[in-house]
């Protein structure tokens, strides 16, 4: 384990350091002792290295595919959506939960789960493997069901539950591996999200037309359950675990609850997740709406997620390099413009690409500054991360459960925009691209963490 001198830390504002010592306490309980399993002859935890070397390193390979995986085919639903159109003309208004269902439970989730997984740290293998299992109950019941609702409960609730299961414990494990370059480690796992967005609407629109519904969440579960059985095993802690964990609770400072600053930067994830599932969900009906291929749907969709891979590594290693306040309000301003500019005015496959590779490079790269988010906050609770981490999750999920119906009502509007130029008056997609844009520029209101002396 390397330690961290006066010269690593001194470029971090005060109330963003954190200190290498945090990680080397974390197993410390009340008294100050180390009660772990294990430790060398001087008495102290023998731990694998922080922020580098094959053991960090290796988790994070496993934790990216884990990522592209679990979080790939939720976020390419929309190509699913326009198949199930056509296979459920009388349900178009639920149509649209089902991908939001998904995604909504994973960050729902992911606060009561790891909170429950920092009490009980025995407990993150076990519900890895459980979640395979309700996943892959998920991708079963979806292949065989016969309606909309059926989809809601597997394909929706079913898959968010499984794949909560399976991303929480790996994220846990990201506060013990990475500390000083979290940012970028973080950065590179959330890319799996892009990288399984771009190949996963590929995969799913040629099963689909090939071979319909049942056969293409067949193969994909079967594949997925086998895929997933084999990185289980290499998702590994680096710190032991206590022997007396689960008679003890840690103790969480909430006091962080009391601060507009977690405040200010919760609303902006809240706007930002209101608005962000919207082009991922509607881009491949809005193809379909410019009478163009189905294909060019799916491929605004694949570059969308595309630009996510460079996006949430360059994205994630500033967030450790500058000031959060400014990378905040570019992401604001430039997912704003991307918005506007972009999708209100595609009216072709042009368009429809170079609006695609700028919202995802910029709007579908914003987790990245979790990590950042959470330095800002945590100053000296090993427990506090995980927590936070989820918290910010929670205001996400709120606003991808909210936008299913948010968007099904604002489709509803088909009269209100007739005549308007570009994207604006292209059926019923007007009053969502405004929505979209104006949902971007709000997500900026987390920078007045510095500029507004609230505290």
């Amino acid at each position: 384990m390397s330690k961290f001198n006066d010269s690593q830390t001194s470029g971090m504002a005060p109330e963003e350091i954190q200190p290498a010592r945090i990680v080397e306490q974390f197993q410390l309980d009340e008294e100050g002792q180390n009660d772990v399993e294990s430790s060398n002859d001087n008495g102290t935890s023998a731990l694998p290295r922080v922020d580098g070397g094959w053991g960090a390193w290796s988790y994070l390979a496993t934790a990216t595919a884990l990522e592209t995986l679990v979080w790939g085919l939720a976020s390419s639903y929309g190509v699913f959506l326009d198949h199930y159109t056509t296979l459920y003309p009388s349900s178009t208004g639920l149509l649209p939960i089902i991908g939001t269902v998904a995604m909504g439970i994973m960050y729902l989730l992911m606060s009561p789960l790891s909170l429950y997984l920092t009490s009980y740290p025995r407990q993150r293998k076990g519900t890895m493997w459980l979640g395979l299992m309700i996943m892959f109950a998920g991708f079963m019941g979806a292949a065989f069901t016969n309606s909309a609702a059926g989809l809601v409960v597997t394909q929706g609730v079913l898959y968010g539950i499984g794949g909560t299961m399976l991303y929480c414990p790996t994220t846990n494990y990201m506060f013990e591996w990475w500390l000083n370059r979290r940012g970028l480690a973080s950065g590179i796992m959330l890319s799996g999200t892009g990288a399984g967005g771009l190949v996963m609407p590929l995969i799913s629109n040629a099963l689909l037309q090939k071979y319909g519904k049942r056969t293409t969440l067949l193969s994909i579960g079967i594949s997925y359950t086998i895929l997933i059985a084999i990185l289980i095993p290499f998702v590994r802690a680096r710190l032991p675990i206590p022997a007396t964990t689960s008679s003890r609770r840690p103790k969480v400072n909430w006091e962080f609850t009391r601060r507009s600053t977690f405040w200010l930067l919760w609303m902006g994830v809240l706007f930002q997740g209101l608005a962000a599932f919207m082009p991922v969900t509607y881009l491949p009906s809005y193809a379909t709406a410019l009478s163009l291929s189905p294909t060019i749907g799916t491929l605004s969709i694949a570059l969308m997620n595309l630009a996510r891979v460079p996006g949430q590594v360059i994205i994630g290693h500033l967030a450790d390099k500058i000031s959060p306040r400014k990378l905040i309000l570019l992401m604001a301003l430039a997912s704003g413009i991307s918005v506007f500019a972009g999708w209100g005015a595609a009216r072709d496959v042009g368009g429809l690409v170079g609006f695609s590779l700028a919202f995802g490079a910029f709007a579908g790269s914003y987790t990245a500054l979790f990590s950042r988010f959470i330095a800002i906050l945590n100053r000296d609770d090993p427990h506090l991360p995980a927590i936070l981490y989820s918290l910010f999750f929670l205001a996400r999920g709120i606003g991808s459960i909210a936008s299913g119906p948010l968007s099904s009502a604002l489709m509803s509007h088909t009269s209100s925009l007739d005549g308007a130029k570009g994207g604006y008056g292209v059926g019923e997609y007007g009053v969502l691209i405004i929505w979209t844009g104006v949902g971007m520029v709000m997500s900026g209101v987390g920078a007045g963490y510095k500029s507004l002396k609230l505290d």
